[in-house]
């Protein structure tokens, strides 16, 4: 067919033939335009294809033919109207019959008028039809159709003046009969309850259509101003590709398996650290099998610094290990409801305040439950010692540090299903056999591994098509994607290795998903405030090594430091580079020289001869020789045994 106007064609449209297929031919919307389509916005180029599925008419517009006015016009509207052939007006009756003789028409003619006529006594109505049978002189004998449709006869002179209209010679029809026409749009008619002239009159309709790449129908005016062509029998293997997200993808079970194109790859790469990620972009084709059953775990590295995905369907063997606390608050936090925490002390600890009781080497505990103190939070424990059998309850302090680790007497190899089904997470396990599905199995270098959570997020089981029997499980909702279905057949078995067992998590995501876990948002026990002592300590060694300036000391005497007095924080010094390079010459002299034994003691003593080394010099505040020296090393205080040992070896080897 030839290209028509889209208004043109919609008007002239059945909805009993839909669907129809079009094609953008011309128009104002050329490649690259954006037109706004229902608050969306859409691109018309020519060559595009649309196909109709729908018309709704929306309202209908009648414009005057002399004023150009332009009024919408309700659908309810009760008026009849005339078809007119001829939208000129003639000023008097002579006039419109000798226009009606020179164009030598074989119809009668029929017209209106637009005013009521008087004749002879009698009123001709406005807008009635009048058929002119014959002239008699200068007269014209008409008739016309009675109140009660009887046909009367009149002679009218052609000398009457008056508003007439060519008409169609039909009966008045109703605005839903003339919606109903066929043929060109807009059309003029006659309708005096509106004007008294013709109008043009412009229905528009709502257009639901489908487009490429389009995910919704698309509801589009027929008053858009382009051309188009109907190509619906040429263009019947036409296939209109609807983009979809991979999380709708999750509801579409009964489609799957399915092929499918990928148009937009993953908004988010920084989830998995892996190598299947990467080939997730525009035209790769892959093949979704179906929703995942497997669950995962949640798991990190001992040191916190690698996290990882472990799929049900891991096979590997772990063997529980001993959890590690440094303070009281991890303690706290680590304690759940129905379960019994235990752990063993491994490192003394002194209590600062006299109600805080000391902890030894040895000392076995038994966490109960949190208590509300009148200023804090304390935790409430039962203690018994090696040599005691006897247990006496002790109430500790958040905010006191120390060293345990959990006791626990258990030599049993788990899978992950035991594990979730005998042990409460979190728990800290080692990997003893490893999954012989794995070419590498990372988590076997780890010396212990903390399962920290269950994740039921699901998941999609999916496929590269030039690689089908590799699978790997996408989970749309944290990294959604856009494709189509294609229409190709799908790899008929199942894939046999799983690349997905074990994803390594990216810290940023790690961290994100801790937040969605459920109990995420719990408030965790208080931690009590520092002691001022302790952050005035903590400022003064910042001062030192990090500010652009070196903290000096107060002046005033330099006391020396009870050892009690120590923070309850700091339970054994880490040696620095100092104590560490001290070591070092202690334990070169036993491989030299007697002379360079003397040699390397005296040039020791020299170097410490200032320094907080020396017993008579030990103190919290550092001395005038290690404030001027160029190193940004904090000094700690040399334990009594590293003295006398000092002391000995300047006995042995006299200066």
């Amino acid at each position: 067919m030839e290209p028509l106007s889209f208004q043109e064609y919609i008007c002239s449209l059945k909805p009993t033939v839909l669907p129809r297929i079009l094609r953008i031919c011309s128009g104002v919307y050329f490649q690259g335009s954006v037109y706004e389509i229902s608050g969306n916005e859409c691109c018309l180029s020519t060559g595009d294809f649309l196909k109709i599925i729908a018309i709704k008419l929306q309202n209908v517009i009648y414009e005057d033919v002399e004023s150009g006015q332009k009024t919408e016009l309700p659908l309810t509207f009760k008026g009849l109207f005339q078809p007119s052939p001829d939208p000129r007006p003639y000023a008097s009756l002579e006039e419109l019959i000798q226009s009606n003789r020179k164009a030598q028409e074989a119809q009668p003619l029929c017209f209106i008028s637009t005013t009521d006529l008087a004749v002879d006594g009698q009123v001709v109505p406005k807008a009635q039809p009048i058929f002119l049978e014959a002239l008699q002189g200068r007269k014209a004998v008409v008739r016309m159709a009675g109140s009660h449709g009887e046909l009367h006869s009149l002679r009218l002179p052609l000398s009457l003046r008056g508003r007439f209209f060519k008409s169609g010679g039909q009966r008045g029809i109703t605005l839903q009969e003339v919606l109903g026409l066929q043929g060109s749009w807009p059309q003029c008619l006659l309708c005096p309850a509106l004007s008294s002239c013709p109008i043009l009159l412009i229905p528009v309709y709502e257009v639901q259509a489908i487009m490429h790449l389009r995910k919704d129908v698309v509801k589009i005016p027929s008053t858009l101003e382009v051309d188009v062509e109907d190509v619906t029998e040429e263009a019947q293997d036409v296939h209109f590709i609807k983009p979809l997200l991979l999380s709708e993808v999750l509801q579409m079970e009964d489609a799957l398996p399915v092929r499918a194109e990928i148009l937009e790859g993953p908004s988010s790469l920084a989830i998995f650290e892996n190598n299947w990620i990467p080939h997730l972009q525009k035209g790769q084709q892959i093949q979704i099998h179906g929703k995942g059953s497997a669950w995962k775990v949640l798991a990190s590295a001992r040191k916190g610094t690698r996290h990882f995905l472990l799929s049900s369907t891991y096979q590997g063997r772990f063997r529980r290990r001993p959890r590690e606390f440094t303070t009281v608050y991890e303690l706290a936090t680590s304690l759940q409801a129905g379960q019994c925490l235990r752990v063993v002390v491994t490192q003394d600890c002194e209590g600062q305040e006299e109600d805080v009781p000391s902890l030894s080497v040895g000392d076995r505990l038994e966490v109960q439950r949190l208590l509300q103190a009148s200023t804090s939070t304390v935790l409430l424990c039962n203690r018994s010692s090696s040599e005691e059998e006897e247990t006496e309850e002790l109430i500790l302090p958040l905010n006191l540090g120390g060293s345990f680790v959990e006791e626990i007497c258990d030599s049993k190899k788990y899978s992950l299903t035991e594990i979730l089904e005998q042990l409460p997470l979190p728990c800290d396990v080692k990997v003893v056999a490893k999954d012989p599905s794995l070419t590498r199995d990372v988590l076997s270098s780890f010396s212990a591994l903390r399962l920290e959570a269950h994740i039921t997020e699901p998941f999609l089981v999916s496929s590269f098509c030039e690689d089908p029997d590799k699978s790997f499980e996408i989970p749309p909702r944290w990294m959604d994607m856009s494709l189509f279905f294609i229409k190709e057949p799908v790899h008929p078995q199942a894939p046999s290795t799983d690349w997905s067992r074990v994803e390594e998590l990216k810290r940023p995501f790690y961290y994100h998903l801790l937040k969605q876990l459920p109990g995420s948002s719990a408030t965790p026990p208080p931690r009590p405030p520092k002691r001022k002592e302790v952050v005035a300590k903590a400022g003064l060694r910042t001062a030192k090594g990090t500010g652009p300036e070196k903290a000096k000391p107060p002046s005033g005497p330099k006391s020396p430091l009870p050892q009690k007095a120590r923070s309850p924080f700091i339970m054994q010094s880490i040696p620095n580079e100092y104590s560490m390079h001290l070591h070092l010459q202690k334990a070169s002299l036993s491989s030299k020289a007697p002379k360079d034994k003397r040699e390397a003691i005296t040039v020791m003593c020299s170097q410490h001869s200032s320094s907080p080394f020396k017993p008579q010099q030990k103190s919290s505040q550092p001395t005038a020789g290690v404030e001027n020296s160029d190193s940004d090393h904090d000094y700690e205080i040399v334990d009594e045994a590293l003295q006398k040992t000092i002391c000995k070896m300047q006995t042995i080897f006299p200066f």
